[in-house]
């Protein structure tokens, strides 16, 4: 009985078809927006439709991706059993903009034209206007199409490509003549030698009625296994790339260990009109796994063109998606340079990386907002005054072994030179989130008094939990490396028949606090090799090297050397180790931290 029910509903749909080219229009109006920062936003477009035999139709159709398209009825006892999409003829008056337009708009009224050819003397024609004679036809026209960014296996960025195909649409032509009845008969007046057209009578027509092929989509309203009828409220539901925002923060440095954090969204809106609408701004992005495919229903092969800002970023390795980077230093091919992407924020503005999926979503709602297509807008979503604390963090970075050094040029020598005596120690704030709503990911601009320190950004955190934001550099706190070698065991290990000489290694960073006030300094000393022990209750750790990412060797930002796949048999016997120290220096004092480590090479 249940199939039986099933088949039924789809007669009746298809019964009834006829009658959707004669149901009244409905203007569906935008009132629920959920913007994500990817630039998708999740619609609710509705308002009231007079059925005829179930039916109603609108030409607001939008453009949503595969599979998020729904249509609804806000009636409880009735539902949208049936939704089509296509082209209709529709009747558009507009101005007469063309000496063609003017001709066809005033058939059958008196006129005379004026033609003159090169070597000929001007000639006058008076008559009754015919028009010209139009003419539709379904013809084959080659177009290309885009493929969408992607990347490949290895997770190198590929260029979006033109694929050549072909499309078959209607073209419209015009004749080479304009018709003309006289007393002689009918002339047939050549278009490109009508100097002027002089229609008779008062009642010239301006304007005239164009046919053109509109898009509409018609829905069906059924109420228990019929077609309703009456005014109903029905709205549609779709998923469409077109509203992003992007957030930004502004952390205003207060005395006693506080700090202002206020959070400003802006909303870009290339999507449709909104008045007086409710927008949810989500903090994480879902997996929208059809996003590059358009529905069907949209009745266009490609999505709509919008601006920069909805681009996809050029991958940068900074997070989200585009974090592929840690690849490279796990692959034991031999050594050759990676493709690095473009540094930098990507070609569609900002690269402001996703939580990710892991996240919750977490929804920021704003009522009554109004913002037409193509506009910008601003909003504060909150201000909130939280404790912080001043940390100072030196990371020294794990280098690539010297093997590599034959491939570089002297600029990249001179920049591994450079990084060989550490990095510069980094003032950070450790801001604690003791509101009620958690911090997304974005840009965040800090200030003392009216003072600016610096522009970093301000990761995904948790309600109750800390986050760390760098500053600036500390010019008040010097830092000094010095590494020696220690000692030499040839043939220490034996892998696969291959020899590796043990290079023991005694390292120690200075850290000189000229600040006059006592600091907390972390220092994290990273390395490709196995730590062994560390003075002033320096942690030593070893990380799984199938598993590691940049993170764990202290690459922040990413060194370009990380791009290189280094040498074939460097995994086989290193892993990575890392040393890190959490301490509290006086004020004009220094510390000494020392540490050993060891690695294998393979002479």
């Amino acid at each position: 009985m249940r199939n039986t029910g099933a088949v039924l509903g789809v007669v009746i749909c298809f019964s009834g078809a006829a009658c959707a080219a004669e149901a009244p229009l409905a203007t569906m109006k935008v009132t629920d927006v959920t913007v994500f920062k990817d630039g998708h936003a999740l619609v609710m477009a509705r308002g009231q439709a007079e059925l005829a035999d179930g039916w109603c139709r609108t030409r607001e159709v939008p453009a949503p991706v595969l599979g998020t398209f729904w249509a609804f009825t806000a009636a409880p006892d009735a539902k949208v059993d049936f939704v089509k999409a296509g082209f209709v003829e529709a009747k558009e008056t507009i101005p007469c903009l063309s000496l063609d337009q003017m001709i066809q708009a005033n058939k059958g009224k008196e006129a005379t034209i004026v033609e003159q050819f090169k070597d000929a003397p001007p000639a006058s024609h008076t008559g009754i206007l015919r028009g010209i004679i139009e003419h539709e036809a379904e013809r084959e026209t080659p177009v290309t199409r885009t493929t969408p960014l992607t990347y490949d296996r290895w997770g190198r960025y590929i260029n979006p490509s033109n694929i050549p195909e072909t499309r078959e649409e209607t073209v419209r032509s015009l004749g080479s003549f304009v018709m003309l009845e006289t007393k002689e008969g009918m002339k047939l007046i050549q278009r490109d030698s009508i100097r002027s057209v002089t229609v008779g009578g008062k009642d010239a027509a301006t304007t005239f009625t164009d046919t053109k092929k509109v898009r509409e989509i018609a829905l069906h309203v059924a109420a228990k296994g019929k077609a309703a009828s009456g005014k109903q409220e029905v709205g549609v539901v779709y998923l469409q790339k077109g509203v992003r925002w992007i957030p930004s923060y502004r952390i205003e440095l207060l005395d006693g260990g506080k700090a202002k954090v206020s959070l400003n969204g802006t909303i870009i809106n290339e999507l449709a009109d909104m008045e007086n609408v409710n927008v949810r701004l989500v903090v994480g992005v879902p997996s929208f796994v059809m996003r590059e495919t358009l529905s069907p229903l949209a009745l266009r092969e490609a999505g709509l063109r919008l601006s920069s800002y909805f681009q996809p970023p050029t991958p940068s390795g900074r997070g989200g998606e585009f974090d592929f980077l840690s690849n490279a230093l796990m692959s034991q091919r031999a050594a050759q340079v990676m493709e690095a992407p473009a540094a930098g924020p990507g070609a569609g503005g900002p690269d402001i990386p996703a939580e990710g999926q892991q996240e919750d979503l977490f929804l920021y709602a704003l009522k009554g907002v109004s913002l037409k297509k193509g506009e910008s807008a601003a909003v504060d979503i909150l201000d909130v005054t939280v404790p912080y604390e001043d940390l100072y963090v030196w990371e020294v970075p794990c280098l690539p072994p010297m093997e590599m050094w034959r491939n570089i040029d002297r600029n990249q020598q001179q920049q591994l030179m450079r990084a060989l005596g550490g990095a510069r120690a980094m003032h950070q704030l450790r801001l604690t989130n003791t509101g009620e709503t958690p911090w997304t990911t974005g840009p965040a601009t800090i200030f003392k008094g009216a003072t600016p320190l610096g522009q970093q950004l301000l990761t995904y955190t948790s309600v109750k939990n800390k986050v760390d934001v760098s500053v600036t550099i500390a010019t008040d706190l010097n830092t000094k490396k010095e590494e020696s070698e220690t000692g030499r065991q040839p043939n220490a290990i034996t892998i696969d028949g291959n020899a590796y000489t043990k290079v023991s290694v005694h390292g120690k960073l200075t850290v000189t606090n000229f600040k006059g006030r006592d600091v907390h300094v972390v220092v994290r000393r990273s390395f490709m090799g196995t730590g062994v022990k560390a003075s002033h209750d320096g942690k030593v750790t070893a990380s799984n090297p199938l598993e590691a990412s940049l993170t764990d060797v202290g690459a922040e930002p990413y060194p370009w050397w990380y791009w290189w796949n280094w040498p074939w048999y460097w995994l086989r016997a290193n892993g990575f180790g890392q040393v890190s120290w959490d301490l509290t220096i006086a004020k004009g004092k220094a510390v000494e931290l020392e540490y050993d480590f060891y690695y294998y090479w393979r002479p």
